[in-house]
């Protein structure tokens, strides 16, 4: 009896165990069914064919010759509450069991879509470098964000330094100095004296000289020797010594060789100062007037910063503005540019000279400065609000001519006035966004995040 009870409880056990046995192999097929390789989560019973996917344009891109998942602008069934669910039929969600949405969506991946860029507009084209995955918004959502486009532009660009500038010096009467042209006596002298006016044209004092009364003979003979070569080298000798046109004309006719250097007013101004008798013996380039203006020569100095130290030069045009004469703009030239002192401000001094009347203007006063620098020829460039600068580098965002945006990186040069000039990644025919780029490049990093981690449901 003992050995028959003993015989029942252990196959009682062994049914138990075989019991158990089948528990966990049915466990593991059901845990096997659910979980494949990668993680996702599926279903045993009956259900529709689940594709994962963020949106069609960041699904990783067919391989060539193989049939894409999704054609383009096929009707597709997506779970309200995991949109990474997506089948090609109607049925369940896997995960919360909810009924899957009928919706239309675009399929086409950032390499795809850059294939088809590249076929239509070329190599130029081809050499984007998209930072993130393409994306398509709704047009009544761009209009709601604020998106706005501008295209890229490849020209002619001049360069423009902005900078502050401050009046270091005001010379209340701008005076030109008048000489003579060469060396010789006083012959005649105006009798202006110091506060009278002078217009221009008006004849000042004129110079008789020995050396000019010789070449006045040589030139006569060389006329009328036939010599005309000599005679054409010698017009330019008596220009330089002071006779005008009409003298010249005068020694053609067979005047006296003893015309004198004539001087004239050259603008309208007063005598500043008068020096000279007539019979005073003198030399070229002695000051025999002074003549002041009704401007004054205003003095600037400005500051250059060290990125644009190879723009500046002497003689460059520049036009200032000062806050107590908005409606004025002061146009003059850089005098001089500095040479750099010293490693603490980093930056360079120009000194500009702007002439004017404006008795308003006194020493110490600030303004703003704008200096025409060179041109850069043949420049591709996109407004400077366009660019995003990351950690990665700087970006724009591309509107393609599918609709679709995708942002890309490139390599900026030096920023003029308001444009950012492009050094590579992009041709100067493309379209770029200009407002609301940041929530586009934004979504568009999403997207390519959770491509990269294989759409992974989300956890609520």
């Amino acid at each position: 009896m003992v050995s028959v009870g003993m015989r029942r409880r252990g196959s009682a056990m062994n049914s138990m165990k075989i019991t158990a046995l089948c528990a966990l192999v049915a466990l593991a097929a059901y845990l096997a069914g659910v979980y494949d390789r990668s993680g996702t989560h599926s279903s045993e019973r009956p259900g529709p064919a689940v594709t994962l996917a963020t949106s069609a344009s960041m699904s990783p891109a067919p391989s060539a010759g193989s049939p894409s998942i999704l054609g383009d602008d096929e009707v597709s069934y997506v779970c309200p509450m995991h949109s990474h669910i997506v089948s090609d039929h109607e049925g369940e969600c896997p995960i919360c069991g909810m009924d899957l949405v009928k919706q239309a969506i675009s399929a086409g991946t950032a390499d795809s879509a850059r294939d088809d860029s590249a076929h239509e507009h070329g190599a130029q084209v081809a050499e984007h470098k998209p930072s993130g995955a393409a994306i398509r918004i709704d047009p009544a959502v761009r209009n709601n964000i604020g998106v706005r486009v501008e295209k890229v532009v490849r020209g002619d660009l001049r360069r423009q330094i902005r900078t502050v500038g401050k009046i270091s010096r005001i010379d209340p009467t701008a005076r030109r100095n008048i000489s003579p042209p060469t060396a010789g006596t006083v012959l005649t002298l105006s009798d202006k004296k110091e506060g009278d006016r002078v217009s221009s044209g008006e004849l000042l004092f004129s110079i008789g000289s020995d050396e000019l009364f010789a070449l006045e003979a040589e030139y006569q003979a060389a006329m009328s020797g036939g010599r005309r070569d000599e005679a054409l080298s010698l017009v330019s000798r008596l220009s330089e010594h002071g006779l005008d046109a009409s003298q010249i004309a005068q020694l053609q006719g067979g005047a006296e060789p003893r015309l004198p250097a004539q001087v004239y007013a050259p603008q309208d101004g007063f005598v500043f100062i008068r020096r000279g008798e007539v019979g005073m013996a003198v030399t070229d380039g002695m000051m025999i007037y002074s003549l002041g203006t009704n401007s004054r020569a205003i003095e600037v100095i400005a500051e250059i910063y060290e990125t644009q130290w190879g723009w500046v030069r002497d003689g460059q045009e520049a036009e200032m503005r000062v806050k107590s004469f908005p409606d004025n703009v002061f146009t003059g030239r850089i005098t001089r540019v500095e040479p750099p002192v010293g490693y603490t401000t980093r930056t360079l001094e120009v000194r500009l000279r702007f002439d004017t009347g404006e008795e308003g203007l006194t020493q110490g006063m600030f303004s703003e400065v704008q200096i025409k620098g060179e041109l850069l020829e043949d420049a591709v460039s996109v407004p400077a609000e366009a660019v995003i600068r990351t950690q990665a580098g700087p970006r724009v965002v591309l509107r393609r001519d599918d609709g679709s945006f995708v942002p890309v990186a490139v390599r900026l040069g030096e920023e003029i006035g308001d444009r950012m000039v492009v050094l590579s990644g992009l041709g100067g025919d493309e379209t770029v966004v200009v407002s609301g780029q940041f929530l586009l490049d934004s979504e568009s990093n999403r997207l390519a995040g959770l491509a990269r981690l294989g759409a992974a449901p989300h956890t609520h």
